[in-house]
């Protein structure tokens, strides 16, 4: 059995990850962290393990005695936070990684958003606060609003709202700088663009395009109760196929890495027959990914390839050399999962096939 080591796994993705290798019978053994002692109870791993954050000094100490203990043969850190932390520190790392480097890991919505204009691919329109006194004249800059104010670096939406005026804007900022999370540099003001939500998953070798899927996101868990209505993780996806879409994630990823290695993930939303790109996450897989990834394999019957976290970490083991494209689309057109709190997760498609998968 090759033992894998994955850090915060008790989130989300780090639970989807789990299942979609456990899926594989017999063949992982599997270390599990994560700082939340609580959460660290939900996936299927075989030694679990409560864990510093990310930023304590002690956290890659941590990975190296649990690495010798088990003699671990990969390690996988499923949030960005912790993939750059051990992607900055793999000269210290005593096992296997397959992660970009960090400087790509680490580069902000704001830096992210202007290599791509200067690639000729599309985004909003945005704005960044030299004071709180600009306000104003900032929000009108990107016409009569909504606009969205967020944070320039953090994933599920972190620190955003949509404004309809500038009040808004200066209140909301006003809140999260009050309460010390943030400095006014650490925002940006976006254009709103109401159009399809779209995410573009997509693994790399070495600069080589290896996979992808694309998923337009419908709903999302107590959307209703949230200020920005998204809350990270949908809990309605289905699968699309859109050539221009693989174009566009094409281009936005190499834009923005020359040699791309490993996990890539573009958002993008559809405005006035456009796609605009939103947003890249590298160094990590978006939560419902290993999901996708698990329904391959144990619901699709598909070849194991198709299970992107399985392929990634038989490539980072050294089990898979060299591996070929298997090309975009790899799952089917028009199939949504469908999940909820402690409503299960399903398959669904509009003809009336529904199938409970966990």
């Amino acid at each position: 059995m090759k033992k894998i080591l994955i850090t915060g796994a008790g989130g989300i993705g780090g639970v989807n990850f789990v299942r979609a290798l456990k899926v594989f019978k017999n063949k992982f053994f599997v270390v599990g962290t994560d700082f939340n002692k609580y959460y660290l109870e939900f996936p299927d791993v075989d030694v679990r393990v409560n864990s510093p954050r990310h930023s304590d000094p002690n956290f890659i100490k941590l990975l190296n005695e649990l690495t010798d203990k088990y003699e671990i043969d990969f390690l996988h850190p499923q949030p960005s936070s912790e993939a750059l932390i051990v992607s900055q520190n793999l000269d210290l790392i005593k096992t296997k990684t397959l992660l970009p480097k960090p400087n790509i890991i680490s580069t902000d919505k704001l830096k992210t958003q202007k290599i791509l204009s200067q690639s000729g691919i599309n985004v909003a329109q945005t704005r960044i606060f030299e004071n709180l006194d600009n306000i104003q004249n900032t929000f009108d800059e990107l016409g009569s609003g909504p606009h969205w104010i967020r944070a320039k670096s953090g994933a599920g939406g972190n620190l955003s709202l949509l404004c309809n005026t500038s009040q808004e804007v200066e209140y909301w900022m006003k809140l999260w700088i009050i309460r010390g999370k943030v400095n006014i540099d650490d925002f940006m003001l976006q254009q709103y663009l109401p159009g399809r939500n779209i995410a573009w998953d997509s693994f790399w070798y070495e600069g080589k395009f290896i996979a992808s899927f694309t998923r337009e996101r419908l709903e999302y868990p107590l959307k209703h109760i949230s200020p920005s209505g998204i809350t990270g993780t949908p809990s309605v996806s289905r699968i699309i196929f859109d050539q221009n879409v693989n174009k566009i994630g094409i281009a936005s990823v190499r834009a923005i890495d020359k040699k791309p290695h490993g996990n890539y993930a573009v958002d993008l939303k559809e405005y006035d027959d456009r796609w605009f790109v939103t947003e890249i996450d590298s160094g990590k897989f978006h939560t419902t990914t290993p999901l996708w990834g698990y329904v391959s394999t144990k619901i699709l019957r598909q070849e194991s390839m198709k299970n992107l976290p399985y392929l990634y970490t038989m490539i980072g083991l050294d089990e898979i050399k060299n591996p070929e494209e298997i090309g975009f689309d790899i799952y089917p057109n028009d199939l949504y999962i469908i999940r909820h709190i402690d409503c299960g997760t399903w398959l669904y498609k509009e003809d009336g096939y529904k199938e409970k998968i966990l």
